[in-house]
């Protein structure tokens, strides 16, 4: 047992990773602000230093100019020094984000995986086979229905051409026995006939 649960202390959770990710890179971040704030200072004192040594000279004094570069040197080493971590720290941050992105999209597709197993679960390609088929039996099934529907209107409608053509046979019998019949023999000599005879006798007389 340990001294925690010995003693009724609650142990710490060790934190997600994701959030160390973050705090390490936030971390690096302000590293790097700091860094750059004492690169920043070390040039200004070579820049102070170079001026330092070019007095000296004017001065004759070479030794102290000598001097002067010396710690001017180590000053530049440190900044190189500096720039390296900096450079560093700045491929880590990289580094962080790149895979706190990829951590992202590796949990989201991660979840969309468990959430179609969990959705298919159960369902098999047999079971897809069966219901094409029994959409194919629907279909086929309301097909013959409405061919049914189809024929037995085509049935109601050839009845009802039959039924208009009797109607229109009757009708022209129907006409037929109304009109009178007139025999030849009856009829007199026709007005054109008249006309001719009567013109015959004119000329005749003359």
């Amino acid at each position: 047992m340990s001294l925690a649960k010995l003693f009724g202390k609650k142990e710490k959770k060790s934190a997600p990773k994701q959030d160390k990710a973050q705090e390490t890179e936030l971390m690096l971040d302000q590293k790097i602000k700091e860094q750059e704030l004492r690169l920043n200072n070390i040039e200004t004192r070579t820049n102070a230093l170079q001026e330092e040594a070019k007095a000296k000279l004017k001065a004759g004094d070479k030794s102290g100019a000598k001097r002067i570069l010396a710690k001017k040197k180590k000053l530049v080493d440190q900044m190189k020094q500096i720039e390296g971590a900096i450079a560093m720290m700045e491929e880590q941050k990289f580094m962080l984000s790149n895979v706190s992105t990829t951590k992202d999209m590796m949990d989201a597709i991660k979840q969309g995986n468990s959430v179609i197993k969990e959705v298919t679960k159960g369902t098999s390609i047999e079971d897809l086979e069966q219901m094409k088929e029994d959409m194919d039996e629907i279909k086929a099934g309301q097909e013959e229905m409405n061919d049914f529907f189809k024929d037995y209107a085509n049935e109601n409608q050839e009845d009802v051409e039959e039924e208009l053509d009797k109607l229109e046979e009757e009708m022209a019998k129907e006409d037929a026995g109304a009109m009178p019949v007139v025999h030849k023999e009856n009829l007199g000599p026709m007005p054109a006939e008249k006309n001719e005879e009567a013109d015959l006798n004119a000329f005749l007389a003359v």
